[in-house]
């Protein structure tokens, strides 16, 4: 028998889940500076794309499985597993100072996380009144957005030697270690498969490779995976390029930009159903592409902020509405599946984006680096223009 939906949002169930994912997030956005970390251990640079993008690797065979597997009856034994596989990842930082252990420790790490996440999305399902699921989701991206906006400026402040960043973790693991305490405010688990997220449908292969020759789906996963490529590069790997422009602690940088996709979110929301959401793409992709063209061409301390603000607000809008606009276009029996794929394009994006940009940074340098993401950016653009035509509803 399944546990009856609540009536009410703010359950004690629903706040200790998100001070979960508030946390495991903040944990995430202490690598800010991995890569400047990487650049003081004994290890080729052509290395740094890959080790940085190494634990979104571990996604693309865990979350089909995990997408069968989570439900609300087993979600919470998954979050204390999943928790203690990323505090003993942190501890193991310190002990891995080589290609080959630290792509084991990214790995792990990135499989804890994905376990994790996907596990609190489980829970969830129980304790969101379905009446409101949009303000509840609409909460859960601000918060899995804020300790990008925090994070990364107060590590700045912490200190940049090696030592430092590792004692960082060292933190981080503890946090994640004593996380579970939270978990003591779930109510017992369900029995096991009987409270699964709402929608979930068996899907034959028949039914993805039909649904992967759709035009519309194939060119919004391909549109979300050049997205996230393009934003990953610039989180990576802006501090190093705005430390040799002389820009002191870069990474207020991201709390501008955080919170101008937060601001954007909040208030713009409601209106982003109003309009043609793929012009909506479209325009914002674009403008992302002016941003990262001005930050390669002149970035000055003067303009650094500036272009942070923009940078938010184009991530802030590009990044909801398409996932909406894949909403919008799925068939109703493929909207769980396609925001699966959605989730995935995200994750190579991970991967690709620190993979790409570290060959290309070791090898040229940033002024190429920045035009391939203004290339890409107006790719995404123009494949998301030939959408235009069709009314989306």
């Amino acid at each position: 028998m399944t546990r009856p939906q609540p009536d009410r949002l703010f359950t004690r169930e629903f706040v200790a889940l998100n001070l979960v994912f508030f946390l495991a997030a903040a944990v995430m956005a202490l690598f800010f500076q991995f890569q400047h970390y990487l650049q003081t251990l004994p290890i080729p640079s052509w290395w740094f794309g890959f080790l940085i993008g190494a634990d979104s690797l571990a996604s693309f065979i865990l979350q089909p499985v995990l997408a069968v597997r989570l439900n609300g009856g087993n979600g919470r034994r998954w979050i204390v597993v999943s928790l203690f596989g990323m505090a003993l990842a942190l501890f193991a930082y310190s002990f891995a100072f080589h290609v080959v252990t630290l792509a084991i420790v990214r790995i792990i790490h990135g499989a804890a996380f994905v376990c994790l996440v996907s596990a609190i999305m489980a829970m969830l399902t129980i304790y969101i009144p379905r009446e409101k699921s949009g303000r509840a989701f609409g909460l859960i991206s601000v918060i899995r957005l804020l300790p990008y906006s925090i994070i990364p400026p107060l590590v700045g402040f912490v200190g940049e030697k090696p030592a430092e960043f590792r004692h960082i973790l060292v933190l981080g693991g503890l946090v994640m270690f004593l996380a579970p305490l939270a978990v003591l405010a779930l109510k017992p688990a369900l029995r096991e498969g009987t409270a699964g997220p709402a929608g979930v449908r068996a899907t034959h292969m028949r039914d993805l490779l039909a649904d992967l020759r759709d035009r519309k789906t194939a060119t919004l996963l391909m549109v979300q995976f050049l997205l996230y490529t393009s934003y990953t590069i610039v989180f990576f790997f802006l501090k190093g390029y705005a430390l040799g422009k002389g820009i002191e602690n870069p990474g207020f940088f991201f709390t501008i930009a955080t919170m101008a996709m937060i601001g954007v979110r909040i208030a713009g929301s409601a209106f982003f159903d109003r309009f043609n959401k793929a012009v909506l793409t479209g325009v914002s992709l674009a403008g992302l592409a002016a941003v990262y063209w001005a930050l390669g061409a002149f970035c000055r301390p003067g303009t650094f902020y500036v272009l942070a603000l923009f940078a938010g607000l184009g991530w802030g809008i590009a990044m909801p509405v398409v996932i909406a606009l894949m909403f919008d276009v799925s068939e109703p029996h493929l909207r769980s599946m396609n925001l699966n794929l959605s989730l995935l394009m995200m994750q190579a994006g991970f991967f690709a984006g620190p993979f790409a940009g570290g060959m290309i940074l070791s090898h040229e340098g940033y002024r190429p680096l920045f035009f391939f993401i203004v290339s890409i950016s107006l790719v995404a653009a123009g494949l998301v223009g030939t959408l235009f035509r069709r009314k989306t509803s």
